[in-house]
């Protein structure tokens, strides 16, 4: 198991931004890679504020449960092998650290839903203050394009994306919604 806080800024960008941005940093792209991100649901998570995924990338899987830590999110991760990632998908029982964490919640890793997925094409690239990500995402017939920047230290890391911003002419004031508060919205626009 791994347990850190995330500390990232994010925005959602057109396409013609996207292909800018992507095409300014080409050359410092450190990795390049599809990932799919299996959204496991149930009343007490979305009460809670948490969020709970199986991640697969480069044939490996992780499940991370990501809940809200002063003014951030303490991320806890666990690798899982292809069975436990199906055992859990198809409800059935098993034990790791995250779905301790889920019992003492009141959350039965049997009552988990999976109604979707996202899927992301991820470019990585690798600044003094953290990673800068560039994702074209696809869910639902939807597809989106966003800017990641998780930091390794707030302050540092907020004024580097200001800078990063400013270079492409684009205002910040929030995080944009997650990613998977984007499918949810989608899935309400559709219902």
């Amino acid at each position: 198991m791994n347990e850190h806080i995330e500390i990232e800024y994010k925005i959602l960008l057109s396409k013609e931004k996207f292909f800018s941005i992507l095409k300014y940093y080409q050359k410092q792209i450190n990795h390049d890679y599809i990932q799919i991100n299996y959204y496991l649901t149930h009343p007490i998570l979305e009460e809670k504020k948490y969020m709970l995924r199986i991640r697969e990338k480069d044939n490996h899987f992780e499940f991370t449960l990501k809940r809200p830590f002063q003014n951030h999110i303490l991320e806890t991760n666990v690798s899982l092998n292809t069975q436990e990632k199906d055992d859990i998908l198809q409800h059935h029982f098993i034990s790791n650290e995250i779905t301790d964490i889920l019992r003492n919640e009141g959350i039965d890793i049997l009552d988990l839903k999976n109604q979707f997925s996202l899927t992301t094409h991820r470019y990585d690239i690798l600044l003094k203050e953290g990673i800068l990500s560039l994702d074209y995402n696809t869910y639902l017939n939807q597809q989106d394009y966003e800017l990641e920047f998780e930091v390794y230290d707030e302050e540092n890391g907020y004024l580097k994306f200001l800078e990063i911003l400013q270079m492409f002419q684009l205002e910040y004031h929030k995080n944009c919604p997650s990613k998977i508060s984007r499918v949810f919205n989608t899935i309400k626009k559709e219902g």
